[in-house]
C-alpha cells in the first residue's frame, strides 16, 4: 500500500546536456519502482511525461549541473530539480502552432502540485503527484465487479476518482481558472 510505505529520498546529479533528460527519466522511474509503490501504469505514465518537462528546462536553461531529487514522502511522490540559474521559470507566450512553451501548463495541468524555490545557488523547480488509492482487493487488474442484476454485464469500479476528460481538452484549458499554480499565487502558464 503507497500510503504506508516510509519517506525515502533519492539523489543524483543531470549533467547539462540533451542526452541527459532521457537518461534521468529512466533512472527516476527505475527508482520509483524499486522502491514498489505500486504505482499505476497511468501515474508511472505522467511521471514519465513530468520529469521530461521539468528536467529538459533544467537542461535547456542552464549552462552549469543540476541535481535531481525523487522523494516519497509516505502519500506523494516529489521530483525536484536543482540548478544553478537564479531566475524562475515564466510561461511564455505560445501560440496555437508553437514547438513549444507548454512545459508548465502540462506541469499544472497533471500534477497535484508544483513551484519554485530560490537556492542559495540558483532555483529548485519541483511537482508532486499523489497516486490513486489501491482497490479494495489490492488487485489494479480487478477494475470490474459483476451486477448482482446482470451477472454477465461487467460495470467499471475505478479504484480512483475518474477525470472529466471534457474539462482536460486543449480547447477547455485557458477557459479553466482552478489550475494547480492558482493557489500559490504564481502566473498563469501559457
Amino acid at each position: 500500500m503507497c500510503a504506508m510505505r516510509p519517506s525515502r529520498s533519492r539523489s543524483f546529479p543531470i549533467a547539462a546536456e540533451r542526452q541527459a533528460v532521457p537518461e534521468a527519466r529512466r533512472l527516476v522511474l527505475a527508482v520509483v519502482r524499486g522502491w514498489d509503490l505500486q504505482l499505476t501504469s497511468e501515474t508511472l505514465e505522467e511521471l514519465a511525461l513530468l520529469c521530461s518537462e521539468i528536467i529538459a528546462n533544467a537542461v535547456r536553461h542552464t549552462t552549469g549541473p543540476s541535481t535531481l531529487t525523487v522523494l516519497w514522502t509516505g502519500s506523494r511522490l516529489r521530483v525536484e530539480v536543482t540548478d544553478t540559474a537564479p531566475g524562475l521559470p515564466a510561461p511564455r507566450g505560445c501560440t496555437l502552432n508553437s514547438e513549444s512553451g507548454r512545459g508548465l501548463m502540462l506541469i499544472a495541468a497533471i500534477a497535484t502540485d508544483w513551484g519554485t524555490t530560490p537556492t542559495p545557488t540558483g532555483k529548485a523547480v519541483w511537482f508532486e503527484l499523489t497516486p490513486p488509492p489501491p482497490t479494495t482487493h489490492g488487485n489494479s487488474h480487478d477494475l470490474f465487479q459483476t451486477s448482482p442484476k446482470k451477472p454477465t454485464t461487467p460495470t467499471p469500479k475505478l479504484p480512483y476518482p475518474a477525470r472529466d476528460a471534457a474539462l482536460e481538452t486543449p480547447a477547455r484549458m485557458p477557459a479553466l481558472t482552478g489550475w494547480p499554480g492558482a493557489r500559490a499565487g504564481r502566473p498563469r502558464p501559457c
